[in-house]
């Protein structure tokens, strides 16, 4: 057998092929920026650029050696361009162009409130749409729209993601001092409608898109026709500070034969949340306190419209298809959604403080520019009940 194996050898032919030297690898990816690793065996010096394809500006630039990784401090969507030179010739080596096709991508809500998610969900799928992409999601309330968008795959919040493309995440991203964390965002966020804060972060072109919503199929809460209203809110800021406004309106509205139901969640009756509206409000019927999401979004489907500020239940009575009449001085008008927007008319009144300056959660009594003066909250002061009353109008057909 020794002998067999020996002249086996002998006669192979021995073919001459040249050692293959193993490589450098460049790995790039989206996640948390744009980001590139090379990896392998020769010690080299590479330099990374990093450009915005769309305006061909140079981001990023910056020397790494082999078995390092560098990433760009921008997180939000850039239409990037990845390019490794050879430090030593300057000979282009490696090069990826964003295109996220087919591949997995992570976009996550980074906000739990009503009115954020409904804003900023649907161009979760309009970043789908555009890039043909797989899509996984996740918000702090999956459940309003996952039978909604069958092509998107949600996630629970916090849940380890794998295998991505690409990330994003929708938010108002702030620095401990309170000041626009820029390379989370492309703008200050407080200047725009809302919706574009997500629009901006995903690299989409902004116009306005209702999120589509599980709507129960259950039938009206009243048999009489109703108007629905929501007076509270946040901050006191966001309230409608018309001395009896809010009583005035639904006196209104009972002579004209129709029912109006409250909906908040602070209770009617108690003094202190009573004491923001003018005192306890009569003729209405009392939806106050906790109440699920699903019966909220019944009590507002069947309303001939709602009345709200600027807060969450507003964005969920639009989300709804419910006509809104929107009541607020401390929000420019272009802040929200396209509805019947009630908004201060003398041109010497204060308004907009929440689209120039940081809110304050910690200050009930929040008014940046009037705060402790005879002014304070002058913007809502300045929105009389027959402003209200016109859109009622505008919105029932009532003439």
């Amino acid at each position: 057998m020794k002998e067999v194996l020996i002249d086996e050898y002998n006669s192979t032919k021995i073919l001459k092929i040249p050692f293959k030297k193993l490589q450098n690898k460049f790995s790039c990816n989206f996640v948390d920026g744009a980001f590139i690793e090379v990896t392998g065996p020769e010690e080299k010096q590479y330099k990374v650029v990093f450009t915005d394809q769309d305006t061909q500006t140079i981001l990023h630039d910056t020397t790494i050696s082999t078995n390092m990784w560098t990433r760009t401090n921008i997180k939000y969507f850039i239409n990037w361009l990845v390019q490794v030179y050879d430090a030593s010739n300057n000979e282009l080596v490696f090069e990826h162009k964003y295109n996220p096709e087919g591949k997995r991508v992570y976009i996550h809500m980074d906000s739990s409130a009503i009115g954020d998610t409904l804003a900023w969900f649907p161009y979760v799928d309009e970043f789908r749409k555009k890039w043909n992409c797989h899509v996984i999601t996740s918000t702090f309330h999956n459940d309003w729209f996952i039978d909604e968008y069958p092509e998107l795959e949600f996630i629970t919040p916090g849940v380890e993601v794998f295998d991505l493309y690409a990330m994003y995440g929708v938010g108002w991203h702030y620095e401990s001092d309170a000041v626009v964390n820029y390379s989370k965002v492309p703008r200050d966020f407080k200047a725009l409608n809302l919706q574009q804060t997500s629009t901006d972060i995903l690299g989409l072109e902004y116009t306005e898109i209702k999120p589509k919503i599980k709507l129960p199929q259950e039938p009206s809460p009243l048999k009489e026709k109703y108007v629905v209203i929501a007076p509270h809110a946040s901050a006191h800021a966001k309230y409608w500070n018309y001395p009896r406004g809010w009583q005035t309106v639904i006196d209104y509205l009972n002579k004209q034969g129709y029912k109006v139901v409250m909906i908040t969640q602070e209770p009617w009756g108690d003094k202190w949340h009573d004491s923001k509206l003018g005192g306890t409000l009569k003729g209405i019927i009392n939806k106050t306190g906790d109440f699920s999401l699903e019966e909220r979004i019944n009590q507002i489907k069947h309303a001939d419209a709602f009345i709200g500020v600027g807060s969450g239940l507003s964005w969920l009575a639009w989300a709804t298809g419910t006509p809104v009449i929107l009541i607020s001085g401390f929000s420019e008008p272009h802040t929200e959604f396209t509805c019947e927007r009630v908004f201060p008319k003398r041109s010497n009144v204060c308004t907009g403080c929440f689209n120039r300056e940081w809110l304050n959660p910690g200050d009930w009594e929040w008014c940046p520019d009037h705060k402790g003066t005879l002014r304070q909250f002058e913007c809502t002061k300045n929105i009389t009940p027959n402003m209200v009353i016109s859109a009622l109008q505008k919105t029932l057909n009532i003439y």
